[in-house]
């Protein structure tokens, strides 16, 4: 049975766990893109985009530039219904 996301993504569990320095790394680019975006860490908005900084980072790419630059301008340009940034 295969589950996906809002975006159509595949979801699957991981086949590995994230080490302390991963949970760091991610928890980082979350904050920077949490903020960049000005969405409020309690919304859609903010799930949708840890769950790509996630998906991305458990797919091997593990530059925050590079994970800033591919979400970023799709996230920014999104129009997000009842966003207050």
């Amino acid at each position: 049975m295969s589950y996906y996301d809002a975006a159509g993504d595949p979801v699957f569990p991981f086949a590995r766990s994230f080490s302390p320095d991963d949970l760091n790394r991610l928890q980082q680019i979350f904050d920077d893109c949490l903020s960049e975006c000005a969405f409020s860490i309690d919304s859609e908005q903010a799930e949708a985009l840890g769950n790509t900084i996630i998906r991305l980072y458990a797919q091997g790419q593990r530059d925050p530039i590079a994970i800033k630059a591919a979400i970023l301008p799709p996230f920014k340009g999104r129009a997000w219904a009842g966003r207050t940034a």
